[in-house]
């Protein structure tokens, strides 16, 4: 068998080395590792699992500034909750590309967390020129992906305090809280 010249061995080496740094960087994908949640609740001597709490997350469209009256906006898009009533707090779209600097309107969450699942705040276009409506919700989901609810953003006072009463009914296992 003749030795490949020196260039090729070059080549290969690289080739080497590169399908090596894949190999990795997907067994990092598929292990889990990845963007941590930023935690908004304080730090106990042992780190919760996911199990014991909720997780927040952003789409591209969407920027929360405020949880729970704490600005958020600086960040990143991926939260981690405890569990209970927490109000989520996101500009409204702007219905004008030339309304940059203008006051926009909040769209307000109340979303009774409950823990082992996630929630996922997605904008929708409801029409295909830009003029037409457009949608927020937040979408709840388990652990296994499966989605269990989707929330409206509230309209008044009484919507927070319903989310503060199913969120207590929830962490105390009470009846009439559902669990799909």
């Amino acid at each position: 068998m003749v030795d490949p010249p020196e260039h090729n061995r070059s080549m290969q080496r690289h080739g080497v080395v590169f399908a090596m740094t894949l190999v990795l960087s997907a067994a990092g994908c598929i292990s889990g590792a990845g963007v941590r949640p930023y935690r908004l609740y304080p730090a106990g001597p042992q780190p919760l699992g996911p199990k014991q709490v909720s997780t927040l997350a952003l789409n591209a469209d969407t920027r929360t500034q405020l949880v729970d009256d704490k600005d958020v906006s600086s960040l990143g898009g991926y939260f981690e909750l405890l569990p209970g009533c927490h109000v989520i707090s996101i500009p409204s779209p702007s219905p004008s590309r030339y309304n940059v600097g203008a006051i926009t309107p909040r769209w307000t969450f109340a979303l009774p967390m409950r823990a082992g699942h996630q929630y996922q705040v997605r904008g929708n276009a409801l029409g295909k020129v830009a003029t037409e409506r457009f949608t927020i919700r937040v979408y709840e989901s388990d652990l296994g992906g499966k989605e269990t609810r989707a929330f409206e953003h509230a309209e008044s006072p009484t919507d927070i305090e319903a989310c503060k009463q199913e969120a207590a009914r929830s962490l105390a296992g009470g009846p009439g809280v559902s669990r799909l």
